[in-house]
C-alpha cells in the first residue's frame, strides 16, 4: 500500500511541478499530495519501528552475495527518502509562505518562516529526492523481476501476507 501511495506521489508531484493540469486541478491535487505526504510520512516511522523491532524476512538462500548488498542498500535508500522527502515538502511549502494540511483535519504548525533561499533549497530537495524514488522504484520492480525469471519468486514474497521464502 505504501508503495503504490508513493507512486501515486511522485506523479502527483511531476504534474504539479511541470504544470501539466488545468490550474482548476492544481490547488486539490496539491492538497492531497501533501496530506498523503504527511501520511506516508507517519506510515514509515511506524514501519521502521516495527522493523527495528521484528528485523527484515530473510532473503532466500540461493541470493548471492551482491544481490544481498544491492537489496540492503536499497533498502535503506528507500527508508532515507521516504523519511526524509516529506519532510524536505513540509520545509519547502512552509518556506514558500504556506500551511501543510492533512486532509483538512489539522494544519501543522510553521517550523521555518516564509524564505526564498530556504524554499529553493527544499524545492531543489524535494524534486530531486523524487527522481531518486523514480530510479529506486525502476531498479527495485527490475531486480525483482529479475530474480522471478530465475525461479527464485521474490515478487510473490514481496506482496503483502507472503513472507515465505
Amino acid at each position: 500500500m505504501i508503495a503504490l501511495t508513493v507512486i501515486g506521489l511522485v506523479i502527483a508531484g511531476l504534474l504539479l511541478h511541470y504544470d501539466l493540469i488545468p490550474r482548476s486541478v492544481h490547488k486539490p491535487l496539491a492538497f492531497l499530495h501533501m496530506s498523503f505526504g504527511l501520511a506516508i510520512l507517519a506510515l514509515m516511522v511506524v514501519r521502521l519501528f516495527i522493523r527495528r523491532r521484528t528485523g527484515a524476512p530473510e532473503l532466500p538462500e540461493e541470493i548471492g552475495r551482491p544481490f544481498r548488498i544491492a537489496a540492503h542498500t536499497t533498502q535503506i535508500l528507500f527508508y532515507a527518502l521516504l523519511l526524509a522527502m516529506p519532510v524536505f515538502g513540509i520545509l519547502f511549502v512552509e518556506a514558500h509562505g504556506r500551511t501543510v494540511p492533512f486532509f483538512g483535519l489539522f494544519t501543522l504548525p510553521a517550523f521555518v518562516g516564509k524564505n526564498h533561499g530556504v524554499q529553493e533549497v527544499f524545492a531543489f530537495l524535494h524534486f530531486w529526492g523524487g527522481i531518486a524514488v523514480i530510479l529506486l522504484l525502476i531498479a527495485h520492480v527490475g531486480g525483482a523481476v529479475r530474480h522471478e525469471l530465475r525461479g527464485e519468486r521474490m515478487i510473490r514474497r514481496m506482496l503483502p501476507g507472503r513472507r515465505s521464502t
